[in-house]
């Protein structure tokens, strides 16, 4: 056995190592986020609570008096009342004031509320007494100086759902499809190991991209990175960064909103480019249906894979994941940064939720293109940083690709 295979085979045991490794470090990460979207704390409850401290120039302990709870929602009402139109309730010229509305021997006091889920959930039960109070699905509209369309909305049913979709969908399953999705494919480095060049490295090269394209994949793929990580900062800072603080959270959540919004020009420029040079090659033929049915040959280490031309049907669905979902994440991501031009509260409600879920799908289908180009198969990586490749790899995986070469080289690839 060769020096330089030995070298190989330790190498290619150390990658099955790491992947083994990062898949039982994801798999717990899987099981915190199983375990995160079954507990059922997802809820919205009270922080605050109000009080009233004074009654009647006598100081009340805030709990200490059954009473001090009620009185406190009575003089929020009156002063509510004071600052709604005359004509809708207030009183009118001349007439008393409501009672407890300026409260001269009323104070309010604001304490914490420990958060409870059980109360929180028997509010949330329509039973024969509370189902009374509550007011039917409808849109309710104020009257708002604010000046941006949508403002004056005030109450909202359908955001219930919106809610729904953005905290358990996209959160939930949104971080257990990116998850799951890495350990899988950190699984598969473990069982699998990593793809090697059947016949070993060849002397002889090929030219596989040129400057501009490798430059373009490059912006392309550092401002996707961009946005990928201020897109997890902002949806789920509140998970993986307030445990740092509230400080640290703020700081990073202000960074993250203002550059998530700075990578969309070179990103948008960077999939225009894309698809004037590799939209024709992208095209579907025969031979995908082929290479999709023998898995690609990543399975096997035979030499003998299925052919494909410059770009096989692995690459393909990569390029048009890109292309598509990257126009739906730019129109989504436009709308989202002016709301109300275009879309009412609901179609923008509806963006964001898009905008969210293709974002969770996006992150998890290119960490399998990065998976392939770095760890998972010896000689792709060098394909997008010099634009050079071995030629046995070449012919291993884009063996028609070849071929042409050949023809229009003479023979020399």
């Amino acid at each position: 056995m060769s020096e330089e295979v030995q070298i190989r085979g330790r190498d290619f045991v150390g990658y099955r190592i790491g992947g083994a490794i990062a898949a039982l470090l994801l798999f717990v990460a899987l099981a915190w986020q199983t375990v995160e979207l079954f507990d059922g704390d997802n809820i919205t409850s009270p922080e605050v609570r109000w009080s009233a401290s004074v009654v009647n120039g006598r100081e009340v302990t805030p709990g200490s008096d059954a009473d001090s709870g009620l009185l406190a929602q009575q003089i929020l009402a009156a002063r509510t009342r004071m600052q709604e139109d005359r004509q809708n309730t207030g009183p009118a010229p001349g007439e008393p004031a409501p009672r407890l509305a300026l409260g001269e021997g009323e104070y309010l006091t604001e304490s914490p509320m420990p958060f409870d889920p059980a109360l929180t959930r028997s509010w949330a039960i329509a039973d024969g007494e509370t189902a009374a109070m509550l007011r039917p699905r409808e849109r309710l509209v104020g009257i708002s100086s604010l000046p941006y369309v949508g403002a004056a909305l005030f109450e909202r049913p359908d955001g219930r759902d919106w809610r729904l979709g953005m905290a358990d969908f996209v959160t939930h399953l949104g971080a257990w499809a990116m998850l799951g999705f890495a350990f899988l494919l950190a699984l598969i480095l473990a069982i699998r190991g990593r793809v090697p060049i059947a016949k070993g490295r060849s002397q002889e090269k090929i030219r596989r991209f040129g400057f501009i394209e490798r430059a373009n994949h490059w912006m392309t793929a550092t401002s996707f990175v961009g946005l990928a990580i201020t897109g997890v900062a902002i949806g789920y800072g509140d998970t993986l960064i307030r445990p740092f603080g509230e400080r640290t959270l703020g700081t990073i959540g202000w960074w993250a909103t203002w550059s998530h919004s700075i990578f969309l020009p070179s990103f948008t420029l960077g999939l225009v480019v894309m698809a004037v040079y590799w939209l024709y090659r992208n095209l579907p033929s025969k031979l995908d249906w082929t290479w999709l049915r023998r898995g690609g040959g990543f399975f096997s280490d035979d030499p003998d894979n299925p052919p494909a031309r410059k770009f096989n049907a692995g690459q393909k669905l990569i390029f048009w994941s890109a292309i598509l979902g990257g126009l739906v994440m730019i129109v989504t991501g436009l709308l989202l940064m002016f709301p109300f031009y275009v879309l009412g509260i609901e179609g923008t409600s509806w963006a964001m939720l898009t905008h969210a879920v293709v974002a969770a799908l996006l992150i998890a289908i290119f960490l399998g293109h990065i998976y392939i180009g770095t760890v998972g198969m010896q000689g792709a990586f060098w394909a997008m940083w010099d634009g050079l490749v071995d030629k046995n790899w070449a012919e291993e995986h884009h063996e028609l690709w070849v071929e042409e070469l050949e023809a229009k080289r003479g023979g020399r690839a």
